[in-house]
């Protein structure tokens, strides 16, 4: 048995006073139980605020985690980029290095042509140079052959003389030639060599850059993967988070209704409950003095939505009437997105063809700390009518009120046609 087991509680005592009689002889009943519902009443109230704080907390945390995880991502994506970047400069300085090496390469192809050229006239030069010898061999000759001719060969010997000179002016610019041309092969050679040295050194470049290129695409690789992995844990936070809104305002509900059964208690000592009064009974007098008419209220074709027996609105305004609560089924009905409603005015709600004298009575009856009962017409976001049996309390903290809830259940039908009736007669 619970401590909000008063019922049985009561028919327990019954039987032990039938079975003892004067044992229990003056015992108060009637005070354990509300002391029991008081205790309960206050567990509640501080259970729900516990529960509720504490989920808050995990809930916030999770929100804390969502944009962690955005950060993240964020930050791989910038990772992501810069390794795109890289491999794309890796990629020009690759095609321009082969660009290069196959310059490179043309050029010592194009020096080894150039070498056989060389070596073709350093050929020709030596060729040149035993024509200069054998001229100048045949120039000796024919001078000696002058000589013996005596006056009749001076002609020959002069020309002899001048064969001889030109082959040893030949000779000895063919020997400044083959000097130059050993000088400018040497020259050749070496660059040569230091081309073919180069071509090997861009090769081995080219070898370490392609490594490198292909080191930044495995780390941008893994990145990727690394993001689609995060963007898979984000998503099921996303799903967490949104599922997050819900629970956290069914755990607000939780709240309101610790705070509810609170608030009624407090009621119960004020004795509220006791002559209740159906509004529309209340109404009857103005409805009975009224010559106001408007039959068109309630009559127009409108989509509509009617309560299941198991729909029960919860919501908490301020002293102003301004939303500070309103649970899940509040907000289904309603045709809002949870939360949305939170510092809106609770006549947000309302259907226009609600008279202001229905109102009026509402709070006529709640700012004076009763409760009020009645039937009401709201009108969701979408444009829906719907019907509630409403329950409006005042909230007491001491003897303040410090705001108001209201409970809607589904109505009786047969009661929504007299509501019609009525206010269609009253402003």
């Amino acid at each position: 048995m619970t401590v909000l087991d008063t019922p049985q509680l009561a028919t327990e005592l019954k039987k032990i006073k039938a079975q003892y009689p004067g044992l229990l002889e003056g015992f108060d009943e009637e005070g354990l139980r509300n002391t029991l519902v008081h205790a309960a009443g206050e567990k509640l109230s501080s259970v729900a605020e516990s529960s509720a704080r504490t989920i808050g907390q995990q809930i916030a945390t999770i929100r804390k985690s969502v944009a962690d995880f955005d950060s993240i991502i964020e930050r791989m994506q910038v990772v992501d980029q810069s390794v795109k970047d890289i491999d794309n400069s890796i990629g020009t300085v690759v095609r321009e290095a082969k660009g290069s090496s196959d310059e490179l390469e043309l050029v010592s192809e194009r020096m080894k042509v150039l070498e056989e050229h060389f070596q073709e006239i350093d050929g020709l030069v030596r060729s040149v140079n035993e024509i200069a010898d054998q001229t100048h061999l045949l120039s000796l000759n024919a001078t000696i052959e002058a000589a013996r001719a005596g006056e009749a060969g001076r002609g020959f010997a002069v020309v002899a003389s001048e064969v001889k000179e030109l082959a040893n002016t030949t000779k000895e610019t063919n020997q400044e030639v083959q000097e130059t041309l050993d000088r400018i092969a040497e020259a050749v050679t070496t660059l040569s060599e230091s081309v073919e040295q180069s071509v090997k050194k861009m090769e081995h470049s080219i070898a370490a850059v392609e490594v490198a290129r292909q080191s930044a695409s495995t780390i941008g690789i893994e990145t990727s993967q690394f993001g689609h992995r995060l963007s898979s844990s984000l998503e099921l936070f996303r799903e967490l988070d949104c599922t997050s809104s819900v629970v956290e305002n069914e755990v607000k509900e939780i709240d309101t209704i610790g705070r509810t059964f609170f608030y009624l208690i407090e009621l119960m000592d004020k004795t509220v409950f006791k002559n209740l009064v159906n509004p529309l009974e209340r109404l009857l007098p103005l409805v009975e003095k009224s010559e106001f008419r408007a039959p068109e209220r309630f009559s127009r074709v409108e989509p509509e939505y009617v309560l299941k027996s198991d729909d029960i609105l919860i919501s908490a305004t301020d002293t102003k009437g301004r939303i500070t609560f309103a649970n899940n089924t509040f907000y289904e009905v309603a045709e809002y997105e949870p939360g949305t409603l939170v510092g809106e005015p609770h006549n947000v709600i309302r259907h226009p063809d609600m008279p202001k004298a229905a109102f009026a009575d509402l709070w006529a009856v709640i700012e004076a700390g009763n409760l009020w009962q009645g039937y009401v017409a709201n009108r969701s976001r979408l444009g829906r009518l719907y019907w509630v049996k409403a329950n409006v309390f005042p909230c007491f903290e001491g003897n303040n009120i410090v705001g108001y809830i209201s409970i809607r259940t589904k109505p009786e039908p047969e009661m929504i046609k007299k509501a019609v009736e009525a206010y269609r007669l009253v402003v």
